[in-house]
């Protein structure tokens, strides 16, 4: 399923562009240059990725597009020599000149056009105000500059940002309406205050900032015109909320944050696409993020706006959403803090049945492996240790759930006798197996395993608990909730001494080790 939702855009993304009735650029795109007579692509910006959007001819060094056809936003011009230009449609007629088509921004001339004369005139003054501050910088920074020169470079650094910030003031507010001023405006961020404190200094609301970046960080965009996501800005302005400097790394956080910032948007507009690109952003990066416990928010995109009765991704083909609320599905039953299934298995002997919820303990660490598993033969024993050493005294269980079926059984028998494994060890035994597979008797075998020992959850566990690889360990708390999922074997001993109160004690196996960390790919 990994990258399922981004494979998924790709094929989807724009099947319901629909004809819309907006009125956009209506005047023809001329541009003319030192080229010979080639094909020209047109390309569109969705968000920070292009897509093709028309095609026409270069005839005696010009060649035109027809803007009535394209929607307000961000377009590159592929130019001969490959390199993309890019260019502001928004519904104005547009005629340029480029004098160097391998320097085609700096020596440019805009002939029509109020957008792209201002964005053009804002990237070569940012350009240059770069090659001025550039040296600045190097002399603040030379070892023998003294305490007043750097004050002196500083303030001249200072002056330079006041010269952008003035000019990007000066487009954003007198040109609102452009898209030029959109786009720039998506890229001032707000101003944060200082914390709150009181008589003698002392902060009186830590999260205060915090809040308040939450609160205002959209300030600057309008979220229900179309125009918003037809740029890489926009992207990058969501891309960094909900990054590390943004949201808190919470689910629940996260989708609360996702609905409110959706619900600014026109949900039902098809023509708008600023609902469709938060949602599919937002759902493909928690679905594919390698954050413990983020999948939850890819559940929760699932449920609330691809899967009945709240399916409202109407981007998507039927097949494609079958499939994306089949994964959410899928992981339901593994989400952190919700309840475990419960798992009963019988022992090696092939006699006891123990049940994960039969299992008085403060913590159970759950752990999915098989015996012919590379990794998980250097693991196991480490488990054991873990266990013997520090886990059993502190009232913490291990509920190993071993491959044992078929020819697996022997090996999983001789791998529990060789390393003395003293923990919880089930697996589905032979016994077990034959029984729940017997198609004789209207499989009376399996009727008898579910009305006296065990459920069809535990039976299929590697499908209820998405075990798709081994090894595989879960933490359940004294409920069976699950507390922590996915974790290596250095972290687990991380975990559990900080839960038991042993956050100092010395580590059996430190996260250093490359062995003890991250598992490898799956066997």
């Amino acid at each position: 399923m990994k990258y399922l939702i981004f494979l998924i855009s790709l094929i989807t993304v724009f099947t319901t562009q629909a004809q819309s009735s907006i009125a956009i650029a209506p005047q023809p795109v001329k541009i003319s240059a030192d080229i010979p007579d080639t094909t020209i692509y047109l390309a569109r910006y969705f968000g920070n990725k292009l897509f093709y959007a028309d095609t026409t001819e270069s005839k005696n060094g010009s060649f035109q597009f027809e803007g009535n056809k394209h929607r307000g936003g961000l377009y590159a011009i592929i130019l001969p020599n490959g390199k993309p230009f890019d260019i502001i449609l928004d519904n104005e007629e547009i005629d340029i000149h480029i004098n160097n088509v391998e320097e085609p921004i700096p020596t440019l001339e805009v002939k029509k056009s109020i957008n792209n004369k201002l964005f053009f005139d804002y990237m070569n003054y940012m350009a240059q105000k770069r090659i001025e501050s550039k040296p600045i910088g190097t002399k603040m920074n030379l070892p023998e500059t003294t305490d007043k020169q750097k004050e002196k470079y500083k303030a001249q650094l200072s002056q330079i940002n006041d010269d952008v910030v003035k000019m990007q003031q000066d487009i954003i507010i007198n040109h609102a309406d452009k898209f030029v001023g959109i786009m720039l405006g998506m890229t001032i961020d707000k101003k944060l205050p200082e914390h709150p404190r009181d008589e003698e200094g002392n902060i009186t609301d830590s999260n205060f900032v915090y809040n308040y970046y939450m609160q205002h960080y959209w300030d600057n965009v309008n979220l229900k015109d179309y125009r918003t996501v037809n740029t890489p800005v926009f992207h990058n302005k969501l891309d960094k909320f909900f990054g590390k400097s943004g949201v808190m790394l919470l689910p629940d956080s996260v989708f609360y944050y996702t609905q409110d910032l959706i619900n600014k948007t026109d949900i039902m507009d098809q023509n708008n696409k600023v609902f469709q690109y938060i949602v599919h952003h937002v759902t493909n990066k928690y679905e594919t993020s390698q954050i413990m416990g983020m999948d939850k928010v890819f559940y929760l995109m699932a449920k609330n706006y691809y899967c009945f009765p709240n399916n409202v991704a109407y981007w998507m083909t039927p097949e494609n959403t079958k499939k994306v609320c089949e994964r959410a599905d899928k992981i339901a039953p593994t989400i952190v803090g919700g309840p475990s299934f419960p798992i009963i298995l019988p022992d090696s002997t092939e006699k006891n049945w123990i049940s994960t919820y039969d299992i008085e303990a403060e913590y159970t660490v759950l752990y999915f492996w098989d015996p012919e598993c590379g990794h998980c033969k250097k693991i196991t024993p480490k488990l054991d240790t873990l266990y013997d050493k520090k886990f059993k005294e502190r009232n913490v269980e291990v509920y190993a759930i071993g491959k044992a079926t078929g020819a697996d059984f022997d090996k999983w028998k001789a791998f529990i006798v060789k390393y003395d494994l003293s923990f919880i060890n089930v697996g589905i035994t032979p016994t077990v197996y034959k029984a729940a597979t017997d198609s004789t008797d209207n499989q009376k075998g399996l009727s008898i395993l579910l009305r006296e020992h065990t459920t069809l959850q535990s039976l299929n566990y590697a499908d209820t608990w998405d075990v798709y690889s081994t090894p595989r360990i879960f933490i359940l708390d004294k409920d069976k909730k699950i507390v922590y999922k996915q974790v290596s074997i250095g972290q687990l001993e991380l975990i559990i001494d900080k839960l038991t109160g042993h956050e100092e004690d010395e580590k059996l196996f430190p996260l250093d080790d490359p062995e003890n960390g991250d598992n490898p790919p799956s066997e």
